[in-house]
């Protein structure tokens, strides 16, 4: 009957794979195997094959059935009419509602009761457990746990050990295999034994096959994290390139770019703001040169595709309007992608994050907190639910990112207290991050590189701004002595080397 259930799982594309985007689990884990088990009321075979064998797994003394919202309630109460028990849902996020009686557990009463709490699919357990803690501080009897599918990881199992729970599952992993593996090719055969053995290791192991567009990129691009922000400061450059103005100082940066492809030191990434390029009347010719250039690199000799150049634009307006933004800056092949603000609103986002795919591979930075003074007027406001308004973003971001791989967010470097807790929220759910506030505003890159494998953020998916610590160390304030071009050159090498050096990659961390 397990091998006939399966079967019918695979073939109503309930159960599958997809190695190029792989699912996220809520824990962070990258799994290739798909599970949509809410698939199954939508076919009365399947419908009546599961809940008949899950009903011969509960025994004659138990006195009710509680589902997991919202994966297991439609299984439960066929549960419950099949074995003729009363039937319960412990409330969605385990809080109670508002209004009404404000109960925490909706219909039976589990008070004395010996209960099967049931779910559809275990990766980690963790909303399982959760559930069966609810209905025992509700004073059930007994309480014992069931699942249609379990992904069988050491975590859950030790997890379930350690909570004290007993729970059986209708399937594993185990069961499916050797459905999946008929259908597979040689390498997915591979791959899959590979998140098998090893779920928590597997998408580093292979994060460099998937075609995620930007974030791609990213990830190829990642023999460095730090991205150089070239702003021209015209006053600080040699005169022989200040005197002809906004023309010169990029002349200055193509020249620089040639003695970088010299001593093979490369950013991850560029960022041209576009307010130091708009003041001039000749900026924005200046800025395409520059742009010509930078996306010119591969053909320098480099043995690595060119890093991405994103323009630091913060555009987003009314529908209309962002369409036409995002047509300038992405439907731009040059650019790899832009900055973007929040305040608008969705629909004000969309017109740039549906670039956000792995055919046009582009990139999009929202801004979610950042590195100015004035920072703290909006985005550390209080909200009546005690968190800031950036958390607030956050969320937002997480939310428009689902399916639009290279979503992301521009967090400030310069307050480590809340890149932590941004990066905790975005692990796991390939959500690149555009870093500034480094240097001159304070942070430190190898603080921010810090924070980010103590909250487990994928390295590869952050960038590192510094601007005019690389395009012009020397210059502090009008009047500084500015040295000789060569010098210069090599003062912004040297510079882009120590941050390289500083946020200590290896060779591990790299694709």
């Amino acid at each position: 009957m397990k091998e006939k259930l399966v079967e019918l799982l695979w073939e109503n594309n309930i159960i599958g794979v997809n190695f190029q985007e792989p699912v996220t689990f809520k824990s962070g884990i990258r799994s290739p195997i798909y599970c949509d088990f809410r698939k199954i009321q939508a076919h009365s075979e399947l419908r009546s094959l599961v809940a008949t064998l899950l009903a011969e797994m509960i025994g004659p003394d138990v006195d009710g059935i509680i589902g997991v919202a919202t994966g297991a309630l439609s299984h439960s109460s066929i549960l419950g009419h099949i074995l003729n028990l009363p039937i319960g849902y412990v409330r969605p996020d385990s809080k109670p509602k508002d209004h009404g009686l404000k109960k925490l557990i909706e219909g039976m009463d589990v008070s004395g009761q010996n209960i099967v709490v049931v779910e559809d699919l275990v990766s980690t357990a963790g909303s399982l457990i959760n559930n069966a803690k609810i209905v025992e501080m509700h004073n059930a009897k007994r309480i014992e746990l069931l699942s249609i599918f379990s992904y069988d990881m050491e975590i859950s199992k030790r997890e379930l050990q350690e909570a004290g729970y007993s729970f059986k599952s209708l399937l594993t992993i185990h069961d499916l295999m050797p459905v999946l593996m008929k259908n597979l090719s040689a390498e997915e055969c591979i791959s899959l034994e590979d998140w098998v053995e090893a779920p928590e290791k597997w998408f580093d192991l292979y994060k460099h096959t998937f075609d995620l567009g930007f974030l791609t990129t990213l990830r190829r691009n990642s023999q460095s994290i730090i991205c150089m922000g070239i702003d021209p400061v015209v006053d600080a450059l040699p005169f022989e390139y200040s005197k002809d103005g906004i023309a010169g100082a990029v002349q200055f940066f193509i020249d620089l770019l040639q003695q970088m492809k010299a001593r093979d030191v490369m950013p991850g990434m560029f960022k041209l703001n576009d307010g130091f390029y708009a003041k001039y009347p000749s900026g924005y010719p200046a800025l395409a040169r520059l742009l010509n250039s930078l996306t010119e690199i591969d053909t320098m000799g480099f043995n690595f595709s060119y890093p991405p150049v994103i323009a630091d634009a913060k555009r987003a307006d009314i529908g209309k309007s962002s369409q036409n933004y995002a047509e300038q800056y992405l439907g731009n092949t040059r650019w790899s992608g832009i900055t973007i603000a929040p305040y608008m609103g969705e629909d004000s986002i969309m017109p740039f994050a549906k670039f956000c795919n792995k055919n046009n591979a582009k990139g999009v930075y929202i801004l979610n907190k950042t590195s100015n003074p004035g920072s703290k007027d909006f985005q550390m406001l209080k909200m009546a639910d005690g968190r800031f308004m950036y958390q607030h973003v956050t969320d937002k971001i997480i939310e428009w990112a689902k399916g639009r791989p290279g979503v992301g967010a521009v967090v400030g470097g310069n307050s480590l207290e809340e890149l932590a807790v941004i990066m905790k929220a975005y692990t796991g759910k390939n959500i690149p991050l555009l870093i500034p506030g480094v240097g001159a505003q304070g942070g430190s890159a190898k603080d921010v590189a810090n924070v980010a494998r103590e909250t487990n953020f994928e390295l590869s998916l952050i960038r590192i701004n510094s601007s005019s610590g690389l395009t012009h160390p020397w210059y502090k304030k009008p009047g500084d002595t500015i040295p000789a071009a060569n010098e210069c050159f090599e003062l912004c090498i040297n510079e882009l080397q120590k941050l390289n050096e500083e946020v200590g990659l290896t060779e591990a961390v790299l694709v």
